[in-house]
């Protein structure tokens, strides 16, 4: 039986550090399913969803750790059945003047409107003509059940005019 897990993995950035994780999961009969990774001010970042052989886990994540002994290394088990499929997902584009605390309402009004944040990807850049920091994020978000696009959509539009911010959802 297969089992998944999901592995975090955090530390300096350098080279072969997905090559050095992709060839113990081969090793170990697993499969890579689903990933987020990046670097960030010189350090690595990552999220990965595995599945392998139940019998090879033990031996897997002592592989992993003692390979990758430069790196912070969570793994868990998941369970797939608590996966979110049933909800109706939307995309979220806010750009505007960077300011500290725009996550946080932004996150504060989702959460009060029924929506959980699915993936989140935002930067900081410099606006092109002014040289100001902007402020970009994309937001794939989901709807709890009895909660509507349309009373969220509401409720962002007057957060974009609090925060003069420029919001798309779709």
């Amino acid at each position: 039986m297969m089992k998944s897990l999901v592995i975090t993995l955090n530390g300096d950035d350098r080279s072969g550090i997905v090559e050095s994780l992709s060839k113990i999961i081969v090793q170990h009969q697993g499969e890579w399913v689903e990933s987020r990774m990046a670097n960030l001010s010189g350090k690595f970042a990552g999220i990965l969803l595995a599945k392998l052989p139940e019998e090879n886990c033990d031996t897997f994540k002592a592989t992993l750790k003692a390979s990758l002994q430069d790196l912070n290394i969570t793994i868990e088990s998941a369970d797939s059945s608590k996966a979110q499929n049933q909800q109706q997902c939307y995309k979220l584009n806010l750009v505007g003047q960077d300011r500290p605390g725009i996550i946080h309402r932004i996150s504060s009004l989702l959460v009060k409107n029924g929506a959980t944040v699915e993936d989140l990807e935002s930067e900081v850049i410099d606006a092109s003509m002014s040289g100001e920091q902007l402020f970009k994020a994309n937001i794939t978000l989901c709807l709890a059940e009895g909660y509507t696009i349309e009373a969220l959509g509401e409720a962002l539009e007057q957060l974009a005019n609090e925060l003069i911010v420029d919001i798309e959802l779709g």
